[in-house]
Parts: C-alpha cells; structure tokens; sequence
C-alpha cells in the first residue's frame, strides 16, 4: 500500500475495485468508463489476464478510474521514466555533455609533436542521429534491438571532431590518440536482450554497435556475405553464414568466435543461414572496448583528412595535460533522453544511472550508487517510500507511479519531461496506436513489454502503460496501466501488439468521457 494516492473525498468504490471522483468527474460519466473499460479487457483474446490500472487528476490528486492500484506488477521499460525522472532533476533539462580533442605538445609547421587525447564527455549521441532540423532520428525498432537496421551516418559527430582537428592546423601526429573515460568507472551491464552485456563507458559512439549486414550468396550453399556498419578497422566480420533455400528452415544469425588480435583489433564470426534471395540481415555487435572504438574511428576519419597518426591507440594516463583542439557540444539533456523513452533504448538507460552520478555527483568510482540516491531523494519528494525506488524484479504499483508522475507534473521541466516521451498516435512505441481517436497526440506515455518462461512451459507476458494525458480544457492525468497474461512463445509478440492497442483504447476511453463530462 506504500505510496498510494488516496481517493478523494466523496469518491464512490464499485464492487468491481474501480474508484471514481466527483470532482473529476460525475458518478454517471464513471460508470460509463468503467463499462468501456471492462468491454475491453474482457475481450476473448485477454482471458485469463490480469490487469491493474489507476487515472488520477494531476492538480487534485482525485482518482478518476482505479482497478486494483496497489497490486504489484512488472513495470518492465515503463520503469525508464523515473531513470528520466532522476536525470532531469539532478542535471536539468538543458544540460550538455561535451566531448572534447586536446593536444598535449605543440604543433610544429603541421607536426603536433605529442598526443591527441579524445575525452569523454557522457554524450549518448555520438551516432549521426540528429537530423540538419535538430530533430532526431528515432526510428522504431531501434537500431540496437533485434531487426534494428544501421543509423544512416553514425560517425557524424567523429568527422566533425576530426574536422576541428584538421582546421587546427594539424598535418601529421607524431605520439597516439589517447581516450580519457576518467569520468566514470567502466562497468559491464545486462542491457535485457537475451542476456546481453554491454561495457557501459562514457564513450559511446554509436551505441557501442557495430552492425554485421548480411546477404545472400548467389545460390543454394554459397556462403553468405558478411559486411561492418559502420566500417572500421576495430573490427573484422568473419562469415560462416550459409545461403539457404528460400522455402527451408534456416538456423539463426548469432556471432560465433570473437578474437581480440595483438594490436586490439577484433575478429568475430558470424554464424547461421540466410534464405536465398532475402533481403539483407542486420545484427548488432556490441563492442566490447567503447575505449579502443572510439579511438579507431577517430584515428580513421583523420586519416581520411590527410592527417597521419604515428602511435596507436590507449587509454589516457591520469594526470595528463594539454590544450584544446576541438569540441563537440551534446543537444540538451532534453532532447538525450528521447532515445530512452521513445523509442526504448536499453544502451542508454542502463548508461544514464552512471552519468547522473558522474556529472551530478561528481562520484567517478561509485556513480551508479550516487544515482541511487538522487533516484530515493525524488522518490520521498514525490511522498513515496525512497525504498520504492528499488523494489526487486521491477515490480510496481499502479499507485506507485501515479505518484511520482504527479510530481514530476508540478516540476518546472515538465514540459519538457512530457515531450520527450511517447506521444500516442505521433511518435515513439506508441505511434501506431489509436492515430485517428481524439485522444491521439493527446497522451504522451512510455511502454514496457517483458516476457518470462513459465514453469508449464510457456511465457508470461507482461505488458505497461504509464505516463500523461492531456485533456482539452488543459486538465493534466496521471495513469499508469499494467496487464499480465500466461501464453504461449510463439503468441507472445502477437498479444503483446493487442494488449498495447487495448491501453491506448482505455486512454482514449478516459480522454473521451473527461472530455464530455461536466468539471
């Protein structure tokens, strides 16, 4: 029952658990919702589901519509709000990550008689996706989750960096490219794809992925063709990949033996079959040395500036010093975020955690503990109980939410907040859904989809909604909405593609109703 908004006075409990308001709405116009509601939950295709859900009025705090709001649920990726919460109180919603290229000699007639050291600032977005408009590219999935195809120019910001470089004067460098990621630790983070592991480190370009695109051979047992996205002499796809029939079963791409060579270089095999005639195959690699990646690429878009770099690549001394080349500024914080909420991003939430420590609390050995504390700070401000903020296997209440959505609601940066989630029937993982209903471009809300083996042998989905939504006369809701189903792994997919519409259905439901209902 921890953190649980009460109902407002006079509210009015149905035998069915759901609560209404009065003054968010009359008795009639909540029997009406409950009715559309339960006309959607109840449909064939959810039996045997569990659902919880809690709308609240954001500036009364009166609940409008409740079905069991303190029942824990798994809150999967919907959890990413209070990651984003955390980062927008305790860094700003303008804040900028920088990454920088020092000298540590002079530069004689074209000659830098030292090193080129490339600093980590934190930027998640050193990957080619902001647009000329400033927008971002956002596509949906994500090129870092399974079917996510390549970033159209993901070493953008490097060139710019080795632009600066050049402009400088700088010919020939006659020391190494070092790369400074003293401002946090790096770590190794399970990134929830099948048991991934990444090395979160404060260089990130790319997302840490190197993409092995792979097509076809030109008949039945040719080998197939493994290419790099982006290319780099980090690293060399080797293919064991065979061309199939196009009407047979084929084995699944997956990365085989992966080799670190004497001068850090990788070499990886690509293994499985790709049907004749197919369209190309895209499959993320995560390298395993944010640091050397860095460095490489940097190394190779000065090259193909016309400038030399005599030494090779290492991680920065401590205690080195030298003057600044160039800068790369980060959109604001923001705008770094949407990549977490809209579209999902698991690299940067797990990355995100560690930045807030690093750069809020200055704490460069312990930042994700740091960031705990920032995170239990915002949940007492919110009247939760701070140890809400840790609550094993991301489970959470309708109620638990609701509350800290409503705080962040009376933030200074909540419009900023809202507009870097979701927003349904626009953009995001919530695009597709309801794009024609009233509602749409009206509800601004992050997803969570997750999935476990049951011990029948089958999967238990878990499917989340949370976020705002915004009615007409400018009234601001709160919701969260949670729902569980035993099913089947091949089903999965499928029902959690309905359960999402049927979310984006009840929000619609509850924008309709406050809408037409009298204040």
């Amino acid at each position: 029952m921890l953190g649980a908004v009460p109902l407002a006075a006079g509210g009015v409990l149905a035998p069915s658990g759901a609560a209404y308001a009065g003054s968010a709405g009359s008795v009639l116009a909540g029997s009406r919702l409950a009715a559309r509601i339960q006309a959607i939950i109840e449909r064939p295709g959810f039996a045997g589901a569990r659902w919880g859900m809690a709308f609240s009025a954001a500036d009364t705090g009166d609940i409008v519509y409740a079905l069991r709001p303190d029942e824990l649920f798994v809150a999967a990726s919907s959890f990413k709000v209070f990651v984003a919460g955390t980062a927008f109180e305790a860094l700003g919603p303008n804040h900028r990550f920088r990454t920088r290229v020092y000298r540590t000699g002079p530069v004689v007639r074209g000659v830098l008689r030292g090193d080129l050291v490339l600093v980590a600032g934190g930027d998640l977005l050193l990957s080619g996706r902001r647009r000329p408009d400033s927008t971002l590219y956002l596509p949906e999935p994500d090129p870092t989750y399974p079917g996510g195809v390549p970033l159209p120019d993901p070493l953008r910001e490097i060139r710019d960096l080795a632009g600066q470089v050049a402009a400088a004067g700088v010919r020939r460098v006659e020391g190494q490219i070092l790369v400074d990621t003293s401002l946090f630790r790096e770590a190794r983070e399970g990134v929830f794809m099948g048991n991934t592991q990444i090395t979160v480190s404060p260089m990130m370009v790319n997302d840490h992925v190197v993409h092995a695109v792979v097509t076809p051979g030109g008949a039945a047992g040719a080998p197939g063709v493994v290419r790099a996205v982006p290319q780099t002499g980090y690293l060399r796809f080797v293919s064991q990949v065979t061309t199939v029939p196009a009407s047979g079963p084929a084995r699944p791409l997956a990365f085989g033996d992966d080799v670190e060579d004497l001068d850090g270089s990788r070499s990886v095999t690509v293994t499985g079959d790709i049907p004749l005639g197919a369209q190309p195959r895209f499959v993320a690699y995560f390298v395993p040395s944010p640091t050397r990646f860095g460095g490489t690429v940097l190394a190779e878009a000065l090259h193909a500036l016309g400038v030399t770099v005599g030494g090779g690549i290492e991680a920065a001394p401590t205690g080195w010093r030298g003057a600044r080349l160039a800068e790369h500024v980060s959109p604001p914080l923001a705008e770094e975020v949407k990549a977490m909420l809209k579209v999902s991003s698991n690299i940067h939430t797990v990355t995100f955690p560690y930045l807030v420590g690093a750069v809020a609390g200055r704490d460069s050995v312990t930042p994700k503990a740091t960031y705990e504390q920032y995170l239990r700070q915002l949940f007492r401000a919110a009247g939760l109980d701070p140890d809400l903020a840790r609550v094993a296997e991301g489970s959470y209440t309708a109620n638990t939410f609701i509350r800290f959505l409503t705080h962040i609601k009376r933030r200074p940066y909540f419009a900023q907040y809202r507009q870097a989630l979701p927003i349904m029937g626009r953009d995001g993982s919530i695009a597709g859904n309801q794009p024609n209903s009233p509602a749409a471009g009206h509800v601004y809300a992050k997803t969570g989809t997750g999935g476990l083996a049951t011990p029948t042998g089958g999967a238990m989905l878990h499917k989340a909604l949370a976020g705002y939504i915004e009615l007409p006369d400018r009234r601001w809701l709160t919701f969260a909405q949670f729902m569980r189903q035993e099913t089947t792994f091949e089903a999965v997919r499928g029902l959690g593609d309905q359960a999402q519409e049927a979310m984006a259905e009840i929000a619609t439901a509850v924008y309709e109703t406050l809408t037409r209902s009298p204040r």
